[in-house]
């Protein structure tokens, strides 16, 4: 475990089994001033009993990882989590717990600085992703759910556009700017649409709206 102290930085939690990504994770962090303390867990008991008390800004996992991520960080709100994804996984792989991370990177092309722009953005509520990755996660989101068997969510015209262009992968600030409103209002649409899609997060709700045939996933 190492810690920084610092004022208004983040905490982030590292659940990674693999010892040398996790020990090489921890470098990375220490080089940022973003951070505050950062803990290596490579076991779930130790990460429950790591965010156990909510103060975890950030749990940065693997793919290998991610449906525990989900189920560890259901109940924290506060909490986001940051899922490395292998070359190969963003390229075609399947990958568990995806629709449940705030954000993705891809470890081949990790460095200092695009973590903490990736760390950043999701504390902005934004959600970083390289552009393959999103594409992959629209890809899985397979073909709609036939008419009739789901009842889509019904979404007002202004959370329709909103759904649009979280499906072109917008940024708050970005589908403010689109829609000529304030960043609070922005914000406030794209919650009420994961709040009526039922979505956990920006990803989750454009992979239901695609599957509930909403919109399309080309």
């Amino acid at each position: 475990m190492t810690e920084n102290i610092a004022t208004d930085c983040l905490n982030v939690v590292i659940y990674v089994d693999n010892v040398v990504v996790g020990r090489g994770l921890e470098a990375v962090l220490d080089l940022l001033p973003s951070v505050g303390t950062v803990r290596h867990c490579t076991n779930r008991l130790s990460v429950e009993a790591a965010v156990a008390g909510g103060g975890v800004d950030v749990l940065v996992v693997t793919s290998a990882e991610g449906a525990a991520a989900s189920e560890l960080t259901a109940a924290l709100p506060r909490t986001k989590v940051l899922m490395l994804l292998d070359e190969l996984e963003a390229s075609g792989s399947s990958f568990g717990g995806a629709s449940a991370a705030d954000g993705f990177l891809i470890q081949q092309d990790l460095t200092a600085p695009d973590l903490g722009e990736a760390l950043s953005r999701m504390m902005l509520g934004e959600m970083p992703m390289p552009a393959r990755v999103g594409r992959e996660l629209l890809a899985r989101a397979g073909s709609p759910v036939p008419s009739g068997s789901v009842r889509p969510a019904v979404l007002t015209p202004r959370e329709n556009e909103t759904l649009a262009l979280l499906a072109e992968g917008l940024s708050n600030k970005q589908i403010a700017r689109r829609l000529s409103i304030s960043d609070h209002g922005a914000k406030r649409l794209v919650t009420s649409v994961m709040l009526k899609l039922g979505a956990p997060n920006r990803t989750a709700a454009v992979v239901i709206a695609i599957r509930q045939g909403m919109i399309s996933a080309a």
